[in-house]
């Protein structure tokens, strides 16, 4: 990996090269090695805070290459997203002051959630408190998880519990609609019987208000019809009559005179459509009703009819015809929702089985792992001043309650049907008691080195940064500690940054880290040691700014020692 830094916090210019195996980066308190740090977690996605732009400047930036060849899924992740990679990659995050950062990849605008995740796969940092991830037990599960190659399974498991969790809530939703529906559907029933024992017709109200109001108008509507069917044809002169002499006349009168024959025609034409209104006049008395009973009758139904739009709160009996139709629907809806969540009943009950299977396989996986992982981390913690340290990994079924499932009797979670949390015990004859609770920092820093050793020794190549692992350590156990950060650079690159002499000693690369003041201003810079430089770095972090002969022969000693071992 390549670092290049420009104009952060004390940082004006500065690029550094990282080679394979263990770096090492030591240098007094306070020199810049934070910044560096800062710069690595910017490239990881970190929120950009203002203050970390060097003073009197507008822009910061922070660049890293990374070799990706051992990496062909994230090299195949890249061309999916229009990114061209072949063997590197470029991560290039410009800080602003006054606009939000820019984020590159290959020179190729990016998001930040981009980033993160292709930074993800090639760049981890262990923090000085890392540690403290050990102290929340519900990353003990996916330590193990990851640990026993079971996060396939469990993405498995999980997308079954999701899609059996899905069937629950829409079950529920469904018998909560049918009982609803049953206690409704009673209600429509009845209401049904009504509406159609009511024999209801479209249009029929409006024919009851005319028929009614011809009725309630019969006796004038016969003398006005009488009148004019006596005036008609009835009476004696009547005008079809006199229009019967006007015929004849006209007749007589072309006989005589042809050039008048049409008007013989007209005077026949208005004739017969006379005595056609005079029939029709007829047939209209006859039907006008003067019966009082059915004038009954017709007040009865309309009341009927107004008596049920007020029920239903319609406004004409149309209305009344539209909402029968919707309850016969709401009806029939009760007996398909009845079948549909007897079908989802059964899907409930296939995905029940696929659940309690998933979940029994990788409680079976867990407990497989379980012993693995004490064994693995009991042989690491006896190398690193642990030796009867007794490690437990401890299976609790889950219990009812939040987004637990009943499953066959039992429960399962969103992450399968157990709860895993790590005990220890550091002394002979003492039970196992919770990591979390009885761990002192030192210990916790050297089971997290235990458990980051045994999880990345068959992950793809990436870089590891560990920022002051060795806090709370010191003696044998750092020299121990070094050992197993130079063991994960056989698979892995290391960064490490360091504070004591037998954990630097180790370093195949030993970068120093040093502060400066020139033009009345802070500066960082980074150097890469070598020969006689390591020797006195080594010297002076042995015996401070003191340095003696006998600091730099021990100094000497500590680095032979550690490359006879390397051998």
């Amino acid at each position: 990996m390549e670092l290049h830094i420009e104009n952060l916090a004390i940082i004006d210019q500065l690029r550094i090269d990282f080679h394979e195996g263990l770096n090492v980066l030591t240098g007094e308190t306070g020199a810049g090695k934070s910044i560096i740090l800062n710069a690595l977690n910017l490239i990881l996605g970190d929120r950009v805070k203002d203050a970390i732009i060097r003073s009197h400047e507008e822009e910061g930036l922070v660049e890293a290459l990374f070799d990706i060849s051992a990496s062909p899924r994230l090299s195949q992740w890249l061309t999916e997203k229009g990114i061209e990679a072949e063997d590197t990659i470029v991560i290039k995050r410009v800080l602003s002051r006054k606009d939000k950062s820019k984020i590159y990849i290959n020179g190729q605008l990016a998001t930040l959630q981009m980033v993160s995740l292709i930074a993800e796969e090639l760049l981890n940092i262990y923090g000085q408190h890392q540690h403290q991830i050990l102290k929340k037990v519900e990353n003990h599960l996916d330590i193990l998880d990851e640990f026993g190659g079971l996060l396939p399974l469990k993405a498995e498991f999980q997308e079954a519990y999701r899609e059996h969790r899905g069937l629950g809530k829409r079950l529920e939703a469904l018998k909560e609609e049918q009982e609803r529906g049953e206690r409704e559907r009673d209600l429509w029933a009845f209401q049904l019987k009504e509406i159609e024992a009511a024999a209801l017709k479209p249009g029929e109200e409006e024919g009851l208000k005319q028929e009614r109001h011809l009725m309630k108008n019969a006796q004038r509507l016969m003398q006005l019809a009488g009148s004019s069917e006596r005036l008609l044809y009835s009476e004696g002169n009547s005008i079809v009559e006199r229009l019967g002499t006007v015929e004849r006349d006209i007749e007589a009168l072309a006989e005589l005179d042809p050039t008048v024959a049409s008007l013989k025609n007209a005077v026949s034409s208005a004739l017969l459509q006379l005595e056609e209104a005079s029939g029709e006049l007829k047939g209209y008395l006859a039907k006008i009703d003067m019966d009082p009973n059915r004038l009954e009758e017709i007040e009865l139904r309309f009341d009927e009819l107004q008596m049920l739009k007020r029920k239903y709160k319609a406004a004409t009996v149309e209305e009344i015809l539209a909402y029968k139709e919707r309850i016969e629907r709401g009806v029939q809806g009760t007996a398909d929702l009845e079948a549909e969540i007897a079908q989802l009943e059964r899907k409930k009950q296939e995905g029940a089985g696929k659940v309690r299977e998933q979940a029994q396989r990788l409680s079976q996986g867990r407990r497989e792992a379980g012993l693995m992982l004490k064994q693995e981390i009991e042989a690491e913690l006896a190398t690193l001043a642990m030796e009867r340290t007794t490690f437990e990994v401890e299976m609790k079924a889950v219990s009812a309650g939040g987004d637990a499932l009943e499953v066959d009797g039992a429960f399962v979670g969103p992450r399968g049907g157990e709860e895993i949390e790590f005990l220890i015990s550091p002394n002979v004859g003492e039970e196992p008691r919770p990591l979390s609770k009885i761990a002192s920092g030192g210990e916790l820093s050297r089971i997290m080195l235990a458990i980051k050793k045994i999880l990345t020794k068959g992950a793809e190549d990436q870089t590891l940064v560990f920022d002051e692992v060795d806090a709370g350590i010191g003696g044998h156990t750092a020299e121990v500690v070094g050992h197993k950060l130079r063991d994960l650079a056989r698979y892995h690159q290391i960064l490490c940054v360091t504070h004591l002499p037998q954990i630097a000693a180790f370093g195949k690369n030993h970068y120093q880290v040093s502060k400066r003041e020139a033009e009345g201003r802070t500066m960082t810079s980074v150097e890469r040691l070598q020969g006689d430089m390591v020797v006195e770095e080594i010297a002076r972090m042995l015996g401070g700014k003191g340095v003696t002969a006998a600091t730099r022969t021990h100094a000497q000693e500590m680095l032979q020692k550690a490359r006879l071992e390397e051998r």
